[in-house]
């Protein structure tokens, strides 16, 4: 038996709410009047989940699902930290949804804002609309490798700035279009892109890889050709090319451990790296 826990705003918020109480592992073994007084912020101002939210159960058991309902794109930090359970979330949501989460799964039947599975560390994201910059990221000021390191975000629109950035391992899958830097400082992990990519992919990572099945204006100069490959695998999924393969970012680590698949057919302009290339391989 599933344990489901609705929760529905009073009103529209007018600043940030953070709700980082807002978890499985939280509301785990927590009366429904417990879950009630969980002290949440809206704005500077320290108040009870209940004055927020309305609050009601159905059903009853040891797994915790946590329904939201309404327009949540005020509040942030919804899934932090959580390891179990689950969090569907019937509309938009704002950000550092699921940061430093360890396991469970959340699911945005909306759009997500900046953020998305910060530090990640297991478990799976899905968002059935956008998501913001930083997907996946290392927040500001951390030291290198302190990015996502574990589990799957999945976004079938579109995505912000920086997705992956410091990304160690686990995957992010954009089913549309990315903006600039994606993978920025990655040392491992796997990013595909299934649109376009505004530029910059890859710049200072010394690991992982960046697939672009779309357009990219440009591969940075720090990069170098290696090959064209026929074919790429990610997560099983077979993505036929042809795909040029470049080894980077020089400039971060002259090992160039990082790769970067580019799809040939989608980029013409990129034509000159054709007459560098003597093999072609599959690569797995």
């Amino acid at each position: 038996m599933v344990r489901r826990v609705v929760l529905t705003p009073r009103r529209v918020f007018k600043v940030p709410v953070e709700a980082e109480k807002v978890s499985p592992d939280v509301f785990a073994g927590l009366s429904l009047d417990d879950i009630k007084k969980l002290k949440v912020h809206e704005g500077n101002r320290e108040c009870e989940l209940g004055e927020l939210f309305e609050v009601r159960e159905e059903g009853s058991g040891e797994e915790v699902t946590i329904v939201l309902e309404g327009d949540f794109s005020k509040v942030s930090r919804v899934g932090e930290g959580m390891s179990t359970g689950e969090i569907v979330v019937n509309g938009d949501i704002g950000s550092f949804v699921g940061y430093k989460m360890r396991g469970g799964k959340i699911t945005v039947k909306g759009n997500a804002g900046s953020w998305l599975g910060a530090q990640m560390a297991g478990g799976t994201i899905e968002v059935f609309g956008n998501a913001g910059d930083h997907i996946g990221a290392a927040p500001r000021g951390l030291r290198r490798g302190k990015g996502m390191s574990k589990g799957m975000i999945i976004v079938h629109g579109n995505v912000g700035a920086e997705a992956g950035a410091g990304m160690v391992k686990g995957a992010i899958i954009i089913e549309g279009s990315c903006a600039a830097l994606p993978g920025y400082g990655m040392t491992g992990g796997t990013i595909l892109i299934k649109g376009d990519c505004a530029g910059k992919a890859g710049a200072h990572m010394s690991g992982g890889r960046i697939v672009v099945c779309g357009y990219l204006p440009e591969v940075l100069p720090s990069f170098y050709i290696d090959s064209v490959v026929p074919s790429v695998k990610v997560k099983k999924m077979k993505l036929e090319g042809p795909f040029y393969l470049f080894l980077g970012d020089a400039l971060e680590d002259p090992k160039c451990g990082g790769r970067l698949f580019v799809h040939v057919g989608k980029n013409p302009h990129l034509g000159e790296f054709m007459k560098l290339v003597e093999e072609v391989e599959e690569v797995d």
